[in-house]
């Protein structure tokens, strides 16, 4: 085994190697470069080449035409055939049509589908259209081609006189034939110019020939430089490369014997060929007797993987990942394995270089990590989310092979006394002495967890609804044996739990857990301490079931913005245009589908979440005023619903302060409706977000005023601004006498203590009438108004872009 070391005397080549490395690409484009430009050059002596070629035969069809239609009016002169004339016309055509394209050519800017169709005319083959074209705007100024052109603008100057010739001869035989003595003129005429023709023709192809010659000459020898140029800076790279290639080795050398990282060589069958100090390290052996292990003796025998003919199977021990190394004292180290192979030689089998690093500690800590993500820190049991992760597999099983397993939901009874009489050490204490309780009757395959708080999990495996109910009224009455003691204290284990079962029916984890806690509600609502399973014909289940559904669709709302705001105008009765609406709230589901308030605000209630609605929507109004800022000028008085919960929590009041402090000008524009039952039940709390919201400019009403026993003695304690009377007072108004003199006492109620009056369910224009009878100031209801989006409300050219 190679144990040399490498001098320290080698880090300026390093340093040198570096920046050569770091030189490399450019180095080898500017060898592309050179390469793809003797590329170019041969393309462009090739594409000369051919462009000559070209024009040399469209030189020779313009030559045949031309002699051609010599020819034809020779003979026409003599006997004025008109086939000797369509015949010397059509060959004009080819000489005209290359004229045709050398003009469109020197336009400014060129009309190449015009110099096409010239060239096309003048019996060029298609494939030779663009080469010409190229030709011709590139080199037309160029030495010998610049001759040629000049040949080609004379000779065209004769082809015009042919055609001069052909329409004189064409108009003198019509009106009547040509003497003996016309005749010779003209065949002389013609003989001339097809004479002058020839030497320019010639001329011509001799001039494109000496052109061509020229730039081919002077392309090879340009080619033949750059291909020295290459030749000598490829030599100059390889003798670099391998320069630096010898001293990258040496630097190798000295990283592999001195990195802190375990390196180690194997051959085919394992055995070690060299290893560095830090491999020694981690094994705790000496270096040297490295030399006679072979990989089996070091990996533990799980990490070693093998083929099915006992040998190692390297593709897969090529995989990185975590394997344990295993001392001779028994000890395992824990090391990051990253192997690779090595290209072999062609008379021996490859190597394999593995980097292996000792990450034991880190190792111990991500266990430890991961069992505190797991577990409940105070208990010992796993978490909610391990809880969720294992009820997904057990899910996952009881619809692979048809298999039960039960879910039961705990919460315990007397949690809170425990943590209000005796402190939260003592509830933590309880906590503790509880889940022992619990995981001492529990049997081997079942588990128990820790949801939050004082709510508990328990999976019971293979066991049906039934076979649950009675295993857990087992550990109900176990439990009632026992008690918690606290400095002469005693307390009850006494706790409510509800039983779902898992099997193929369940939809999924969120849903398994809903059923039990509904069921475990239930429990709670019949008296506490019981067992209630939960069962899809129970419709008291079934209605907690549905309602804790759309707790969970309206958060999603929430959380994807899809609360939409409705608004229902209220109308003054003396005629005052004044606008005043109150702002209602809808739900959109996924599927587009709009929900009224009353499917989704009272589950939201009676499961603690009203507030959330109310930021949502007071949130979603801010937004709207300050994309209609029109609007929110021209609006008398915006209504806004607030619930008994956002009301009893200061964290609203001081989130609507926030809002007004972010939007000026909104407060002035705002009325907070509160039901009377939400002031009777929080009255302190009442006062307190009344107090705050006058005083940044708000309104208040009393929603549902007269629904309740006291309505008018809360009156004196409540400093409200409106009084919104009660729709069931308003909706059989016409139908007798009683309701039409409690609304009037209402009115004058109100009218006495300064109070504007708003009367609901206005559904018909008799109701409005003895509405204003009885001195009512403003309606709301259908017959005023529908309710509508609230953003059809504000006037399209009103709206600006919401600040980002």
């Amino acid at each position: 085994m190679d144990n040399r070391e490498a001098s320290p005397a080698g880090m300026p080549a390093g340093r040198d190697n570096d920046r050569g490395l770091q030189r490399l690409p450019a180095r080898v484009m500017a060898l592309i470069l050179l390469s793809a430009l003797g590329a170019l050059l041969t393309a462009a002596i090739l594409e000369t080449q051919a462009g000559a070629t070209a024009y040399i035969i469209g030189e020779s069809h313009w030559s045949k035409a031309q002699q051609r239609a010599v020819h034809s009016l020779y003979r026409y002169a003599s006997h004025g055939r008109p086939d000797d004339l369509a015949d010397a016309r059509a060959a004009l055509q080819v000489p005209l049509g290359d004229r045709a394209a050398r003009l469109a050519l020197e336009q400014d800017p060129a009309d190449m589908a015009a110099a096409r169709a010239g060239f096309l005319q003048g019996g060029n083959a298609p494939g030779n259209l663009d080469r010409l074209i190229r030709m011709y705007r590139v080199l037309s100024g160029a030495p010998y081609f610049r001759d040629s052109v000049r040949l080609w603008r004379e000779a065209e100057g004769e082809i015009l006189q042919l055609v001069r010739l052909a329409d004189e001869l064409e108009a003198r035989q019509a009106s009547r034939r040509l003497d003996a003595a016309e005749v010779l003129a003209y065949q002389r005429e013609l003989t001339a110019l097809d004479a002058r023709l020839r030497p320019r023709e010639i001329a011509f192809s001799r001039s494109l020939a000496e052109g061509a010659d020229f730039m081919r000459h002077g392309l090879l020898a340009l080619s033949a430089l750059v291909f020295l140029v290459l030749c000598a800076y490829a030599l100059h790279l390889v003798r670099s490369t391998l320069r630096r290639v010898r001293e990258t080795e040496s630097e190798f050398r000295m990283a592999f014997h001195q990195s802190a990282v375990g390196m180690l060589k194997l051959d085919h069958e394992g055995r070690f060929t060299q290893a560095n100090e830090a491999l020694a390290q981690i094994l705790g052996l000496p270096l040297p007797d490295l030399r006679t292990l072979r990989l089996e003796d070091v990996l533990h025998t799980d990490d070693l993987k093998r083929d099915a003919a006992g040998a190692i199977d390297w593709a897969r021990m090529l995989e990185p990942g975590e394997r344990r190394l295993v001392r001779r004292d028994g000890d395992v180290r824990w090391v990051r394995w990253t192997a690779s192979r090595v290209a072999a030689h062609a008379h021996r089998d490859g190597r394999m270089f593995v980097l292996v690093e000792d990450v034991s500690d880190a190792h111990e800590l991500a266990c430890e990590i991961a069992h505190q993500a797991s577990h409940d820190e105070l208990t010992g049991l796993i978490n909610r989310r391990e809880i969720a992760r294992r009820l997904g597999c057990a899910l996952g099983q009881a619809r692979g092979c048809a298999g039960r397993h039960t879910l039961c939901y705990i919460d315990l009874d007397q949690f809170k006394l425990v943590n209000d009489t005796c402190g939260h050490e003592a509830g933590d204490r309880f906590l503790c002495h509880f889940a022992s309780r619990v995981a001492a009757q529990l049997r081997r395959d079942d588990w128990l967890g820790r949801l939050g708080g004082d709510e508990f999990a328990i999976l019971l495996h293979d066991t049906t609804l039934e076979e649950a109910e009675a295993a857990m009224a087992r550990i109900h009455a176990a439990l009632a044996e026992a008690s918690f003691q606290w400095n002469g204290r005693g307390f009850g284990l006494n706790c409510s739990i509800g039983v779902a079962e898992i099997n193929d029916a369940a939809v999924d984890v969120d849903w398994l857990l809903r059923a039990a806690d509904a069921a475990c509600y239930m429990a709670k609502e019949e008296g506490r301490n019981r067992i209630r399973c939960y069962r899809d014909s129970d419709p008291s289940l079934s209605r907690r079931r549905h309602e804790l559904e759309w707790v969970a669709h309206t958060q999603l709302a929430i959380a994807e913005d899809r609360l939409l705001l409705y608004a229902q105008q209220i109308v003054a009765l003396d005629g005052s245009d004044r606008l005043q609406y109150e702002v209602l709230v809808r739900l959109r589901d996924r599927e587009g589908h709009v929900h009224a308030p009353g499917v989704f605000l009272p589950a939201m209630e009676r499961y603690g979440q009203g507030m959330a609605v109310d930021r949502a929507v007071i949130d979603a109004l801010c937004r709207h005023f300050a994309r209609h800022p029109r609007e929110l000028a021209r609006v008398d008085l915006c209504h806004v619903n607030v619930s008994a919960q956002s009301i009893a929590d200061p964290a609203f009041l001081d989130h609507v302060n926030l809002l007004l402090d972010q939007h000026p000008g909104v407060a002035q524009r705002l009325c907070f409706e509160i039901t009377e039952t939400a002031v009777i039940a929080n009255l302190d709390d009442a006062c307190r977000f009344i107090d705050g919201m006058r005083a940044r400019g708000c309104c208040i009403a009393l929603d549902d005023f007269g629904s309740g026993l006291s309505s008018f003695g809360y009156l004196k304690r409540l400093a409200v601004d409106i009084l919104k009377i009660d729709g069931a007072f308003i909706r059989d108004l016409a139908k007798g006498e009683s309701d039409l003199a409690l609304v009037r006492s209402m009115s004058q109620m109100g009218q006495a203590l300064g109070k504007v009056t708003i009367a609901e369910w206005v559904e018909s224009e008799a109701v409005m009438t003895q509405l204003r009878e009885v001195g009512i100031g403003f309606v709301q209801g259908y017959a005023v108004h529908v309710p509508c989006p609230l953003a059809d409300l504000a006037t399209v050219d009103e709206a600006v872009p919401e600040p980002a």
